[in-house]
């Protein structure tokens, strides 16, 4: 992830990316075979903007909940644990076939899943003070 010189210009980044991303998932997963992107916080910068993307997400979608399973389609499978306090884990699955499983542990974690198309396959374990964004198309 490549840092920026302020906190609000990443998180804007993010952000954006984050619902261009929403944005163009349908397209993108009927024009691929499979696609994963992962980003994960290597330094407090980096948390900090995850934190704020994924925030703004839960806000978009109105998540008020530490924990967050939808799924459109058939034949998903999602499995989210937590311990600990803080911790935010959303999976979004939409098409068919997908499985996503999400540990959460220690505290201040956040996370999102999102797959779509058929047959994305996930597994995220955070151990404490991580943050990430896997979005994933399959076909």
């Amino acid at each position: 992830m490549t840092l920026c010189h302020t906190h609000s210009r990443t998180s804007r980044k993010l952000a954006a990316a984050l619902v261009a991303g929403l944005a163009l998932a349908p397209i993108g997963a009927a024009q691929a075979g499979s696609l994963s992107l992962s980003l994960n916080a290597q330094n407090a910068q980096e948390a900090r903007a995850l934190n704020t993307a994924i925030t703004l997400y839960s806000i978009h979608r109105d998540i008020r909940s530490g924990a967050d399973i939808r799924q459109v389609g058939r034949n998903h499978a999602a499995a989210l644990a937590q311990s600990g306090g803080n911790n935010r884990g959303i999976i979004h699955q939409q098409g068919r076939n997908h499985s996503a499983n999400l540990s959460q542990q220690g505290g201040n974690n956040s996370q999102v899943i999102l797959q779509f198309g058929d047959g994305a396959h996930a597994d995220v374990a955070q151990h404490g003070g991580q943050a990430g964004i896997l979005l994933q198309f399959s076909r």
